[in-house]
């Protein structure tokens, strides 16, 4: 019958309740887990000695204070974050944590040398290492094989096993968005906290001035070697100027070298020289074309003192001339004599205008001679020049060399004066801003704080052994749980009686005689399940009752079953035991010690009694019907698929109103499915808590492979107070609550 989809809303609420249901039913291994670690917390903190915490705070300088510019050398921290956590490698290092060994003396301190530790507490004895021997632990590789040391190696790895513990004790950090770093120690002391913590600051700040210094005089030192070999490359350079000049005769003055002075001037010179001859030429030019009787009106015979005079002189006699011919007549010896001398004098004029024009021929001579000589001066001292020029350009590139080892000497020197005032103006990169003060309470252990993280541990570990379990419990406890995991019907729980109620009796034997007890209304509610199992009208008579392995209590169920229905009066029941290779009803119901008297079943199947009403015997106790088996026949199956097995069923199920067919278990042999298609359902008898789940699912397949018609699951041997300990909600849980309503 198809069933409706499930709500989801109803789905997360069964999930939650199941959740809830598993912590209830493991609510010892909860707790139990929760105390048992707590406790053993609580005695690990009372063993564990209180440790005490220092910070000393120190603050990096980001900026540079020197007063000289020398931050080529001796440079501030950056602000970066790798300058930080160098600084933090740097104060952690084991040179510093050595010097502070040293400094507090350390090594004598029993906290941090274990040699001088005399350890004797609980936790010791929880080491095993301590119950083994020393060939043990080297064997197991826990311990080294001792080797023979030296004083001076004994001391060696002593120290360094201690500068190992204060580094362990050490904490260096840098608190976000800030340059200040914080040194922590811990120890068992709080004084000495405080003291390594200030100890470390100082020699830190030590260490970095030391640093400085030596970079100081490492630069020193550089710059007086290197302004040694400056010097000498210097001197070097300058000499090989001086001696490339008197080489090549290389003579500078103010203004360039003497050579380039002398063609400018010579230059200079032949320009002038060339102006003089063009003038020169040009006056005797005038003067050859003008002839002699003109040249007495060129500017060069004009200015000459001796022509002005004669010219002089020549007027006046002219003048007298024409006084004494208009007064004496051409032909007066006055006229004569004044003709004579102006003759005279035009003749001295005459002979100095031919001096002058002599003089200007001869100054053209001059003037080109001058040129002449000029010009090859000029080109003699163009030859010398440009050799010169060759040679300045070597002579310019010694000259650079010179002067910049020069230059950079000077800078050296520089340098190497700075450097060496900077010696005695040298300060930290870092200031102590807050020296640890001597703790007040111990850091640790923080025993609040422990003891709620392992009571959260523990519970969380609980609640993990709690699920654990319950993933490896291998049996079912409800019928809701087959009911889920296997999709058959749940018949409901037959409890387990304890030898206290049976008092040496049997469970069919204590529910004759206890009818209205707890186990006696357990079963009558699995005969309504079984009658409820079916559509109305079709209430099964032939039952098969199986299960998957043996000793799950199916015979005794049936047993008991049979014997509480027949003892109402009103159904007449069969029980038939169909298990022909290990039978035992027939000896248990009737203590029949004679197996020819337990047979009856096997009689009528072979043929031996043709009629099976024949083979019946009777409870007297309760009227119950049994066909019985001894279990030593063979071939059983052969039997159980006979004729007369089913005429026996069908014809049984005419007389009687409920026919028990008990048969051996499905993963033993396969007779139960043999039988499964001659009856009218099938009862799946599981063992509470004890069978295998897988066991479970494999028969219970082979069954369904079988087709055989399914009545449903049947859970025996409950233990009720074990049941309700776990607190799963159905009627068994609540025994309690209504045990007043049986006699037990």
């Amino acid at each position: 019958m198809d069933t409706a989809p499930a709500n989801p809303a109803g789905a997360e609420l069964i999930d939650i309740r199941e959740l809830l249901s598993v912590l209830w039913r493991r609510r010892v291994v909860i707790l139990g887990t929760a105390m048992f670690l707590c406790l053993l917390a609580f005695m690990v903190l009372v063993q564990l000695t209180p440790r005490y915490t220092a910070s000393a705070l120190l603050s990096l300088q980001t900026r540079s204070e020197s007063v000289i510019d020398i931050q080529a050398v001796i440079s501030g921290l950056s602000a970066d974050a790798s300058a930080i956590r160098t600084e933090l490698d740097i104060i952690s290092s084991r040179r510093l944590v050595s010097q502070l060994v040293e400094r507090l003396n350390l090594i004598n301190n029993p906290e941090f040398n274990a040699a001088l530790r005399d350890e004797r507490s609980i936790l010791q004895f929880l080491d095993p290492r301590t119950y083994l021997s020393s060939d043990w632990l080297i064997a197991l590789g826990l311990k080294r094989p001792a080797e023979p040391l030296s004083e001076e190696e004994r001391l060696a790895r002593e120290r360094a096993s201690v500068v190992n513990a204060v580094s362990s004790a050490l904490t260096v950090t840098n608190p976000k968005l800030s340059y200040s770093i914080s040194i922590d120690f811990e120890t068992e002391d709080p004084k000495l906290s405080a003291r390594l913590a200030n100890t470390l600051a100082d020699i830190y700040l030590d260490d970095q001035l030391e640093a400085k210094y030596e970079g100081t005089e490492r630069a020193t030192n550089w710059l007086s070697t290197r302004i040694a070999e400056l010097r000498k490359r210097v001197q070097d350079a300058e000499q090989a100027v001086q001696a490339y000049r008197e080489q090549f005769s290389i003579i500078e003055s103010g203004q360039g070298t003497i050579s380039e002075q002398q063609l400018a001037q010579i230059n200079m010179d032949l320009v002038n020289a060339k102006t003089q001859l063009a003038e020169a030429q040009a006056r005797y030019r005038q003067v050859l074309a003008r002839g002699q009787t003109s040249a007495v009106a060129l500017a060069e015979v004009l200015d000459s003192s001796m022509i002005q005079n004669l010219g002089q002189q020549e007027a006046q006699v002219r003048r007298k001339l024409a006084e004494i011919s208009e007064r004496y007549g051409p032909r007066h010896p006055d006229s004569i004599d004044v003709r004579s001398e102006l003759r005279d004098i035009r003749s001295k004029l005459d002979e100095e205008v031919k001096k002058i024009t002599q003089s200007l021929e001869n100054e053209v001579q001059v003037a080109q001679a001058r040129v002449a000589a000029l010009s090859e001066n000029l080109e003699l001292l163009k030859d010398e020049s440009a050799d010169l020029q060759k040679a300045s350009i070597q002579l310019r590139e010694l000259e650079r060399e010179a002067e910049t080892s020069r230059v950079l000497l000077e800078t050296f020197l520089a340098r190497f004066k700075e450097t060496s005032n900077q010696d005695q103006m040298q300060q930290a990169d870092a200031r102590i801003i807050s020296k640890a003060q001597v703790p007040t309470g111990p850091s640790f252990p923080n025993k609040k704080l422990i003891l709620a993280v392992a009571l959260v541990l523990s519970l969380m570990i609980g609640l993990g052994l709690a699920f654990l379990l319950e993933a490896l419990d291998n049996g079912y406890r409800t019928p809701e749980q087959l009911e889920k995991a296997l999709h058959i019907k749940g018949l409901g729980m037959v409890p387990k009686l304890s030898p206290l109620k049976l008092k040496g009796q049997e469970p069919h034997q204590y529910v004759q005689r206890k009818p209205t007890s707890s186990y006696a209304e357990a079963l009558r509610s699995v005969y309504t399940s079984i009658a409820y199992a079916c559509p109305a009208g079709e209430k099964p008579k032939r039952l098969l009752v199986t299960s998957a392995l043996p000793n799950e209590g199916k015979s005794t169920f049936c047993l008991s079953f049979g014997r509480l229905l027949a003892l109402a009066g009103n159904n007449r029941v069969l029980l038939i035991e169909a298990d022909l290779r290990r039978g035992k009803i027939g000896k248990t119901l009737f203590n029949s010690a004679a197996a020819d008297n337990t047979d009856v079943l096997a009689a009528y199947l072979t043929g031996e009694v043709t009629d099976w009403r024949q083979c019946l015997q009777t409870d007297p106790a309760s009227g119950l019907h049994a066909l019985t088996s001894s279990g030593n026949i063979e071939h059983p199956q052969t039997l159980l698929q006979s004729d007369n097995m089913r005429r026996l069923l069908d014809e049984a199920g005419q007389d009687y109103d409920l026919i028990l067919v008990d048969t051996p278990p499905l993963l033993a042999v396969s007779d139960a499915l043999l039988l499964s298609h001659q009856v009218d359902a099938a009862v799946f008898v599981v063992k509470w808590e004890s069978t295998p789940r897988d066991a479970v699912k494999h028969a219970l397949a082979l069954l369904r492979k079988a087709h055989a018609p399914e009545a449903g699951a049947l859970l025996t041997q409950v233990n009720l107070k074990k049941h309700a300990y776990y607190g799963y909600g159905d009627y068994a849980s609540y025994y309690n609550r209504y045990g007043n309503y049986y006699r037990n």
